[in-house]
């Protein structure tokens, strides 16, 4: 069994390579940049050193540098990058590495490298081992070359499938269009959403100057786009100065276009474009193309269908909220900062899309309960009587009812409920604790307890958004989580709300 100190700046990173070396029946130990590394290594004798090139602090290099120095070649070091040239491999080894290994690796180069390091008693000249090294680098990178192709490919599915179910045109769109462009290194990339009932575009966008951005059709790309709709079929022309019928639109290059087909009928379009005709499309870009086109097109579909059950649902959830404000008008519009301040804090904790699209709502419906509420009390702008507080607290089981039978919102019920817990087990209706909270409670919660402090909220004194600020801090850790507190008040501070 050998000692090996792994480091690398990525966690992940780090635990793949200690559970590939534990399964071989080394000790290993894990470091997150060169200085931590050096306090392991004044404390134990290691066999072997696995360390990243880049990282924050001290690098791979100058960690190697420092290895080298104070302990010698006793303990040998072996060199990560995901940059790998022959530049580096020189550098590498005429500092005393004795391997480089290429990110993204697999087991078997890891376990090869390890054995040949910890078995070798001599190792061959620099120059040899130099010429090894290059040759295994360029047979690495070609490996990834193909690896990187399929990984693309596939990635364009899955994003293609994950954006289709959640995301407006605008993010399929541009998707698309970016994801395209990288793998056929386009000049110049155009994407249209034909709007068939009033004429003109839905949606289109370009890829063009290094960016994705909105765009108006040129005369140029109007007359592409028209021959697209027309013949619906695919248009490859890998010499468009040889082409009668575009020969006038183009100078030089390559054109390629595809439609979105629905049955017989055109959704849209995609058009590519490169200047340099020795850098002509290939004709399995067209093949490329087909595939995700008919992706494209289930995106296109999902999307509109997702955008008509978003506004159906937007509907409905106002319409709940009407029934509110008819007894008490405070709630609407109280409701709607809630949301606004909750998905800031959605946002900074990055939450997928349809997550902070599930938050919105919830905290919209966060006091749907109220409408069991009697008027007289939601109104009130007295202090409540212990029993009129009692009453006003049974929304949040009036509200779990109602939002419980709502399938887009699982665990809706449960986080409407929640939503006056306390971080220290003081709220109500069931005394929950700390991460016993459901986390989008916790979130209602900062953002309720923050607008009913600054709003004309029936009897509450309203204050000052920094007077506000200060007595939430004061409740860190007791009525708030710390750490959701504390996003949203830098988030405030910053103006992100304004």
């Amino acid at each position: 069994m050998s000692n090996i100190l792994v480091v690398d700046d990525e966690k992940s990173i780090n635990e793949s390579l200690s559970m590939i070396l534990s399964n071989d029946g080394h000790a290993i130990d894990m470091a997150m940049d060169g200085l931590d590394a050096l306090g392991y290594l004044t404390k134990k004798k290691y066999d072997l050193v696995l360390t990243d090139i880049r990282m924050p602090r001290m690098d791979g290099m100058e960690l190697l540098k420092t290895i080298r120095h104070q302990w010698g070649a006793q303990t040998p070091v072996i060199l990560i990058s995901a940059y790998a040239t022959e530049a580096t491999v020189s550098q590498a080894l005429e500092q005393g590495a004795r391997d480089l290994i290429v990110k993204p690796f697999d087991i078997q180069t890891v376990r090869e490298a390890v054995n040949y390091v910890l078995t070798q008693k001599t190792f061959p000249p620099i120059e040899e081992l130099d010429k090894l090294q290059k040759n295994k680098i360029q047979h690495r990178q070609i490996s990834q070359e193909q690896q990187r192709r399929i990984l693309e490919y596939s990635v364009l599915d899955e994003i293609g499938k994950t954006v289709s179910a959640i995301s407006g045109i605008e993010k399929v769109g541009s998707t698309i269009i970016s994801m395209v462009q990288q793998i056929l290194d386009a000049d110049y990339a155009l994407l249209v959403i034909y709007n068939h009932e009033g004429g003109g575009y839905k949606y289109r966008c370009a890829y063009k100057d290094g960016q994705v951005c909105w765009v108006e059709p040129s005369t140029v790309d109007e007359y592409v786009l028209e021959w697209i709709n027309k013949n619906r079929r695919s248009l490859y022309i890998k010499d468009l100065s040889l082409d009668k019928e575009f020969v006038d639109c183009y100078a030089s290059g390559s054109l390629l276009g595809i439609p979105f087909m629905r049955k017989t009928q055109t959704l849209g379009a995609l058009v590519l474009y490169k200047e340099k005709v020795a850098e002509h499309f290939s004709s399995d870009a067209l093949q490329f193309l087909s595939v995700m086109a008919s992706m494209a097109t289930a995106a296109i579909e999902n999307t509109n269908m997702y955008n008509e059950l978003k506004s159906y649902f937007n509907s409905s959830v106002k319409a709940l909220i009407s029934t509110i404000e008819a007894k008490d008008s405070f709630v609407w519009s109280h409701s709607s900062r809630v949301a606004r301040y909750a998905t800031m804090i959605a946002k900074h904790l990055k939450l997928s899309e349809l997550e902070q699209r599930r938050l919105e709502y919830l905290s919209m419906l966060h006091d749907i309960g109220k409408i069991a509420v009697p008027e007289e009390i939601l109104r009130q702008k007295a202090k409540l009587s212990e029993w009129e507080i009692q009453i006003l607290r049974t929304h949040v089981v009036v509200g779990e009812n109602i939002v419980r039978p709502i399938n887009f919102l699982p665990e809706g019920g449960r986080i409407v409920r929640a939503h006056h817990e306390r971080y220290d087990g003081k709220g109500y209706p069931d005394a929950l604790k700390g991460d016993a909270i459901p986390v989008f409670s916790r979130i209602i919660h900062v953002a309720n307890a923050f607008d009913m402090l600054t709003s004309d909220y029936p009897g509450c004194q309203k204050m000052e958004p920094h007077q506000a600020i200060e007595e939430m801090i004061r409740e860190a850790g007791k009525a708030f989580d710390p750490d959701l507190l504390n996003i949203f008040l830098n988030g405030y501070r910053q103006r992100l709300l304004q």
